[in-house]
């Protein structure tokens, strides 16, 4: 079960992180992506959302298939909405249930002012601490939730707001960092390189297993915009890997 963690972490938290800094684009976005670990197909994630003059909404699901979901039936369930403005996204409400095979947890969580509340849920840290402090909602402000930071880097976008990439994530128990490093343009491809790197709010045994993720992700045109194709996370379970069918 603790692979079945992992892999619930690294896509919900990891992929969540992958926030793109540019002008969000208007348009609606429908993607399904096959999520491989070590090659091997695991799950499928599906993306869709819209973003209009001055707002969006999001909703992304995971359930695990193949080998691994017949051995145990795990997933995630995620929804936002929230207001765009010229640069950024800027959440409203997010909530969440997930599945880890061995434990559900949720969440909601409600925006005043770019300051998070958790407003309902039974969320947990992915592995509990007795000696950790809980992180203080009311100071991270400013942060963006794991769908929303989801849906600005998988969106459909132009190609200039890609791989500008400094943000932290905020789930309502963990406090991570999302920060993209080089940008390679290969024919009419787009590669942007970084890493995801664990802040506060994990346990000292997550900390210890794993804290900093390169990853890569891969844009290709279509539909008059770029389009992510690929999304690569180097892990302690091995490569984790999204591709859009």
């Amino acid at each position: 079960m603790r692979v079945i963690a992992g892999l619930i972490t690294i896509t919900a938290l990891w992929a969540a992180g992958l926030a793109a800094a540019g002008p969000p684009a208007e348009g609606d976005t429908t993607a399904r992506f096959d999520v491989r670990l070590i090659g091997v197909k695991v799950g499928e994630m599906t993306l869709a959302g819209r973003i209009v003059a001055d707002g969006y909404v999001a909703q992304s699901t995971f359930s695990t298939r193949g080998l691994i979901g017949a051995v145990a039936r795990a997933g995630f369930d995620l929804t936002s909405r929230g207001r765009v403005t010229a640069s950024r996204f800027i959440p409203e409400r997010y909530d969440e249930a997930i599945n880890t095979g061995s434990r559900a947890s949720s969440a909601r969580l409600r925006y005043t002012g770019g300051v998070p509340r958790i407003t309902g849920g039974t969320l947990a840290a992915a592995e509990p601490d007795p000696d950790q402090v809980p992180l203080d909602p009311a100071r991270e402000g400013g942060t963006l939730d794991p769908l929303t930071a989801l849906f600005a880097a998988l969106h459909d976008q132009p190609a200039a707001t890609l791989c500008n990439t400094d943000v932290t994530v905020f789930d309502g128990a963990r406090r991570s960092r999302i920060k993209m490093a080089t940008r390679a343009e290969i024919g009419p491809e787009v590669i942007c390189t970084g890493a995801y790197t664990r802040l506060a709010g994990f346990s000292a045994s997550e900390l210890k297993r794993q804290t900093v993720y390169p990853f890569s992700v891969r844009y290709t045109p279509g539909g008059g915009r770029m389009q992510a194709q690929q999304v690569t996370v180097r892990t302690t379970y091995g490569k984790a890997e999204l591709f859009r069918r």
